[in-house]
């Protein structure tokens, strides 16, 4: 399929507001795991209350691996043998893609620890299929290096006819794309449909070569949970060009929730394309060329659905809630095209730190300068409840709304957006507003006179929010503002089943053991605030013994003097932390062990 993504400097939003609290997705006892809310059809309130953001609380990325696995699942193991396998624990297959070929429609796969090299794409052909890590187990795809003539080939694929997939706790490394959902679409046949109704989650996907998860046309209902999405665009050599984190054209009802996206090439998330009903919610974003979030975009006219959008918009209904975004070169949020977009309790943090856009962005979408009537402007955005925070280093306004007299003239906004209780902040100066439409141009407005410009924005302020370590406000003043969610990053190996690593801090390391007589001081890396490090752990043996001896150091420390130790022995030492949550301790795993000299 053509990979369609036209590019340009001129891009991102300004958004949206619109509450709608959330009845639960329906689960069944195979999708136990991975049950969270998702919202009703939203209700435009016009002067919005802050919003209660339902969800499972706190964590971005992978959970646990512990979801149970099916009593009749096909086995694959690094160590199995294709030609004498029968799908059992016992009689694993050695390859994937020949198990896949074994499987029956609703058969789940069931992988080994270890890593899988086949040098081609996974590709699942039947409905209903499941690839899974076996439970508290953890397995990686590997496409970095692939066969000939297979340059095009995704790490996992899922073909046209795969609706229903499932791919859950697994690694996927390489790929032109990392995941990609097939459709009919330029096919030139009856029909259409892409791959629908697909779930990933609990995964780690990353070093695609362009866009790390590709959703095709029609591919509608594809819910991407609980993820860890890093490093796409590994085809550019100097770090720039097209390569999302997530990019959506033209799917509908697609789902993306606590992901913890980071280390991008351009954007983080966008859906285009005409895409409908997108949920962004729950989502880390760190470390974009590009934008964070883009609620539509630029995309080429052939793959629009003009049947249901004649008028070529980019995203219709689109919702962006409880997101946190840091350090986006371009535009936090960006708003392209977009029709009955919603915005609300998002906390945007040093975004738009390049060349260009403003923190919240209406952009103006080209769609490849094709002679048609296409290129609409957004038209009732709903913005509020979300917090913007800059450095003094960034030199773009808060919100801006693009005008261009290219092809006859075009204008990134109809009306005025419904806007309020939104807190700005820029670090030793104020808040400016951009609006550059001819009829209504004004430049660098003063968050009062912004007011006035849009008659709204009721309830909005200009105060240092006071972020916590989660980046969640502190200040009375932005009470209800911005993410209502920690939105923490992962602090637990992914294929663990412990029910403690949820909560647990990252692995620390030893940085130096110095020698005293009778005596040894253990310096180890001190994790960052947000890890909530309640207190550290020092373990020691004499080397080569089966004893261990542990001793607690305060969360303040960096180091520790282990006293009364055995003249002339050497010691084998570990450090671990730990976090208290509601009484209960969750660990850390134990650092690399790190041989001491004789102690003197």
């Amino acid at each position: 399929m053509k990979r369609v993504i036209k590019k340009q400097l001129v891009i991102l939003l300004t958004l949206a507001l619109v509450v709608g609290l959330s009845a639960p997705i329906p689960t069944t006892a195979a999708d136990s795991q991975s049950a969270i809310p998702e919202p009703e059809k939203a209700e435009i309130l016009g002067a919005a209350a802050p919003v209660t953001v339902q969800s499972n609380p706190g964590s971005v990325g992978p959970r646990g691996n512990t979801a149970a696995d099916p009593a009749k699942g096909i086995y694959v193991s690094p160590s199995g043998k294709d030609s004498t396998a029968t799908g059992s624990i016992s009689a694993p297959y050695k390859s994937i893609n020949t198990a896949l070929a074994a499987a029956k429609a609703g058969d789940t796969i069931i992988l080994r620890s270890g890593t899988y090299k086949e040098g081609t794409e996974t590709r699942i052909r039947k409905p209903n299929i499941t690839i899974k890590s076996k439970q508290g187990e953890w397995a990686v795809i590997d496409l970095t290096n692939y066969k000939s003539g297979h340059g095009e080939d995704s790490g996992v694929y899922f073909d046209v006819d795969s609706s229903g997939g499932k791919l859950q706790s697994v690694e996927v490394i390489g790929g032109y794309y990392a995941v990609c959902m097939e459709t009919k679409w330029d096919w030139g046949g009856p029909s259409r449909a892409g791959a629908s109704n697909i779930i990933i989650e609990d995964c780690k996907l990353h070093d695609s070569r362009y866009d790390v998860v590709k959703v095709k046309p029609n591919c509608d209902n594809i819910t991407i949970r609980f993820n860890e999405i890093y490093n796409s665009g590994t085809a550019y050599k100097g770090g720039e060009g097209n390569a999302e984190g997530i990019d959506n054209v033209n799917g509908d009802n697609m789902k993306a929730q606590n992901n913890y996206i980071h280390d991008i090439c351009s954007t983080g998330i966008y859906a285009k394309g005409g895409a409908t009903d997108a949920l962004i919610e729950n989502n880390r974003i760190e470390r974009t060329n590009e934008a964070g979030i883009l609620i539509g975009f630029d995309t080429s006219p052939e793959l629009f659905d003009l049947k249901v959008n004649p008028q070529y918009y980019e995203n219709i209904r689109g919702v962006a809630r409880n997101n946190l975004i840091i350090d986006a070169g371009l535009s936090g949020i960006g708003l392209f095209a977009a029709k009955d977009a919603q915005v609300y309790n998002n906390t945007l943090v040093n975004v738009a730190n390049g060349a260009y856009h403003s923190a919240i962005y209406f952009g103006l979408t080209y769609q490849d300068w094709k002679p048609h009537k296409g290129r609409p402007s957004s038209v009732n955005p709903n913005i509020h409840h979300n917090v913007v925070k800059q450095p003094a280093t960034v030199k773009h306004p808060m919100i801006e709304i693009r005008y261009s007299n290219d092809i006859g003239g075009m204008s990134a906004l109809n009306g005025d957006p419904v806007m309020n209780n939104n807190c700005y902040y820029i670090a030793g100066k104020s808040a400016v507003f951009t609006d550059n439409r001819p009829g209504s141009k004004a430049e660098n407005m003063s968050l009062s006179a912004w007011k006035n410009h849009i008659n709204g924005e009721s309830g909005s302020i200009e105060a240092d929010p006071a972020l916590d370590a989660s980046y969640m406000s502190t200040n009375p003043l932005c009470s209800g503002m911005g993410i209502q969610l920690s939105l923490d990053t992962p602090v637990y190996t992914p294929g663990d089943t412990g029910a403690n690593k949820k909560y647990a801090p990252a692995k620390t390391s030893i940085s130096k053991i110095s020698i005293g007589k009778r005596q040894m001081t253990v310096k180890w890396k001190k994790l960052p605030t947000a890890q909530k490090v309640t207190k550290y752990q020092v373990r020691y043996r004499v080397s080569g013994s089966s004893k261990w001896t542990t001793k607690s150091f305060a969360a303040t420390k960096s180091s520790a003097k282990i006293k009364q130790l055995k003249k002339g022995k050497k010691y084998q030492v570990q450090v671990r932390s730990y976090r208290t949550v509601s009484k209960v301790k969750h660990y850390s795993p134990w650092c690399k062990t790190k041989l001491s000299g004789r102690i003197k």
